[in-house]
């Protein structure tokens, strides 16, 4: 199954779609937000990606992090402006919600697909608003089994919404390497047979390269404008410099992946002739004698009878002589 995003087809036999997760990199400043979409454009990402949310309706006020979500929240009037400023830079914009009334905003201002991030992905009252708005929905699984993407998705179709990609994700900020499990990317997508892709919550690069090179359909990736900024997930996010280097050697993995075809390339067709071999005179073979073992060599290059004929031609009589070394055609010998 293949997904249309805004005339971008997510799934296999396509590029890996590349999303750049600005989160809350932007630390409450839509000046630094537009600065990241300006950023993302140039380093080559299909789309930027957003946190959508009204701090009272997420998180208790009780909470060591109210402040820190409260510091960073942007306004729908500041998300509205920034969709606008996505797209008078041709670049795909969307967002995670975190609650009922951001859901309704993003619905209002047209983005073009959902994502539902792995924190809500038992939150069923919310799964069932986004969905029920028929846009693709990119569905994070950190935190979760089987049986809770099986019982999300299950919501999801009841609103007739089956336009789903699933993110392998783990939920641990930076995740470790050693804790990727990128195998259950083939797992998901033998399950649930939809697009598969990776949501990195980590530094490590290597981490989106392997993924890519087992054919990850959408690589989503923590980015910000500088490592060094204040804020939680600065130092584990990716700079536009090496952002636009990991974009380019992921397209690089694609080339080299090819297309699956088993058939020479081009540069071989010239090689065939030069390393294969073919049935050689092993010595002066004179007109009338018969081809046999005795008289014949399997040599360097192909410029004669291919050897997988050598039985069919033993005993046959050569009708010129055929010198030393010379490769043996069909029409040199009788029928």
């Amino acid at each position: 199954m293949n997904i249309n995003i805004q005339n971008k087809i997510i799934g296999p036999g396509n590029p890996v779609f590349f999303v750049a997760e600005a989160g809350l990199n932007h630390n409450g400043s839509i000046d630094i937000a537009k600065k990241m979409i300006d950023a993302a454009k140039e380093s080559g990402v299909d789309a930027i990606k957003f946190q959508t949310f009204r701090t009272e309706e997420f998180l208790s006020q009780s909470s060591e992090y109210f402040d820190f979500f409260k510091n960073t929240e942007l306004s729908f009037k500041n998300f509205e402006e920034l969709n606008e400023y996505a797209k008078r830079k041709e670049i795909l914009f969307f967002s995670a919600p975190f609650d009922l009334p951001s859901v309704e905003f993003l619905i209002k201002i047209q983005v073009p697909c959902f994502k539902i991030a792995s924190s809500d992905l038992t939150n069923i009252p919310l799964i069932k608003k986004i969905a029920n708005s028929q846009k693709p929905l990119i569905i994070s699984t950190g935190l979760s089994n089987l049986e809770e993407i099986e019982n999300t998705i299950k919501y999801c179709k009841k609103e007739n919404n089956d336009n789903i990609i699933l993110l392998h994700s783990v939920s641990n900020y930076p995740t470790n390497p050693m804790e990727c499990n990128l195998k259950a990317m083939d797992t998901l997508r033998k399950k649930f047979q939809y697009p598969v892709g990776y949501s990195d919550n980590g530094d490590s690069v290597l981490v989106d390269l392997v993924a890519a090179s087992m054919n990850a359909n959408m690589i989503e990736k923590h980015f910000t404008l500088d490592k060094s900024m204040q804020g939680p997930d600065h130092s584990f996010s990716i700079e536009p410099r090496n952002l636009k280097k990991l974009i380019g050697d992921i397209k690089l993995i694609e080339k080299i992946q090819g297309n699956g075809d088993k058939k020479p390339q081009n540069s071989e067709k010239d090689m065939i002739k030069m390393i294969r071999k073919s049935l050689t005179a092993r010595i002066d073979i004179k007109k009338g004698e018969k081809i046999s073992l005795d008289n014949v060599a399997i040599k360097r290059p192909q410029n004669g009878i291919e050897p997988k004929y050598l039985e069919q031609i033993l005993g046959k009589l050569v009708k010129r002589d055929i010198s030393t070394d010379t490769p043996i055609h069909f029409d040199d010998l009788l029928d």
